[in-house]
């Protein structure tokens, strides 16, 4: 029970949460995320085009792409502190 609490807490809350600050930032305003509670008008990618080409990202799967650069950064970290 609290496993599965601190699991979505990392998923919604670290995840979630670098994937609204990087993909608008990586993507030069070109990609952002989506809101949690939004549903429906999504691709099978997760993505859907808004207004004048830009893009939005499903809030799951920009949870998914946070948690990738978490990653690829710890593991960046890593290697240059040892």
């Amino acid at each position: 029970m609290v496993v599965g609490w601190v699991l979505e807490l990392i998923w919604w809350g670290v995840g979630y949460a670098v994937a609204r600050l990087v993909l608008p930032l990586a993507s030069f305003g070109k990609v952002q995320v989506g809101t949690a509670r939004d549903s429906g008008g999504f691709g099978w990618l997760g993505v859907r085009r808004i207004d004048n080409g830009r893009f939005e990202v499903e809030a799951t799967f920009a949870a998914l792409v946070g948690l990738v650069i978490c990653c690829a950064g710890l593991a960046a970290t890593m290697y240059f502190v040892h």
